[in-house]
């Protein structure tokens, strides 16, 4: 009797092709997962952006509203104008020069900034410019920057200052509204003498410029120029060698007296000053 063949199957064939077929399915299952999860993702991003935009939007909305709500109500009518800065000027008239009325709305004056700022500079020279701010919702606070003040010019009983652009202040102060550090030019009658002397105090070094108590315009020549010092002392020299010749001051204040005149318009001479030069100075 013939032998039957057997056919010898090998297990782990079949075995590895359902294990394939496993793993194909697991990796598709994974892949839609995958796709499943990234279009929630994206959606779950629109929907927030969406409701970002919607809330930008809104919330403009809300604030174009309030705004709109307080520009028409009378909260937003100016109730005070305060104003900072420029202590010399009178706060009214600079208050009634710029425009300013309780009738307008606060937020106007800062489209009108620019305007404001040209009539006060025009009128008053001591401004440098001016800007606002507003307090309490609508309490306006104008605040002004002015020049700074270098010295200051007598004019029969009262003071003018001088301004670091060169100009005069607009304003007539009395003695008590002075700053006793600045130097005060005294006795000049003429714009050509004051020019060329302030000139010449501008060139000077700043801490000599701290020593001079007052500039004298009485002079005997239009090139002479004459410094009263806060020690006492009284320089005299000429307008255009001056500034050479002040370096030498504290070492020749060190060889003299108090109260001496200190000659230095052609070389260097020094003597003590006469009673009556004491008090056409001003020095005690």
């Amino acid at each position: 009797m013939p032998k039957k063949r057997i056919t010898k199957i090998d297990p782990k064939e079949k075995l590895s092709h359902y294990l394939d077929y496993q793993a194909d399915q697991h990796k598709h299952q994974q892949h839609k997962n995958k796709v499943s999860a990234s279009l929630n993702h994206l959606h779950s991003e629109r929907k927030s952006a969406l409701i970002r935009r919607l809330g930008l939007i809104v919330g403009i909305a809300l604030l174009a509203i309030i705004g709109l709500g307080y520009y028409i109500s009378p909260l937003a009518n100016i109730s005070s104008v305060q104003v900072t800065g420029g202590d010399d000027l009178p706060a009214k008239e600079v208050v009634a020069t710029s425009g300013i009325k309780p009738s307008d709305k606060v937020c106007d004056y800062f489209l009108k900034q620019a305007a404001v700022n040209h009539k006060l500079t025009n009128k008053y020279t001591e401004v440098k410019n001016v800007w606002f701010t507003v307090k309490n919702f609508n309490q306006l606070v104008l605040h002004i920057n002015e020049f700074k003040t270098i010295s200051y010019i007598k004019t029969d009983n009262r003071y003018r200052k001088i301004l670091s652009h060169g100009k005069l202040g607009t304003r007539l102060l009395s003695w008590n509204m002075v700053d006793h550090d600045k130097p005060i030019f005294v006795g000049y009658s003429h714009k050509v003498s004051l020019k060329q002397d302030l000139l010449l105090f501008n060139s000077l070094p700043s801490d000599f410029q701290e020593q001079i108590k007052l500039l004298s315009g009485n002079t005997r020549r239009k090139s002479q120029v004459i410094f009263v010092m806060k020690d006492g002392n009284v320089i005299t020299g000429n307008v255009s060698t001056l500034k050479d010749k002040i370096k030498y001051y504290n070492e020749i204040k060190s060889k003299v007296k108090k109260n001496s005149l200190i000659d230095l318009e052609v070389g260097v001479f020094s003597r003590p000053l006469t009673s009556s030069e004491k008090r056409a100075y001003g020095i005690s």
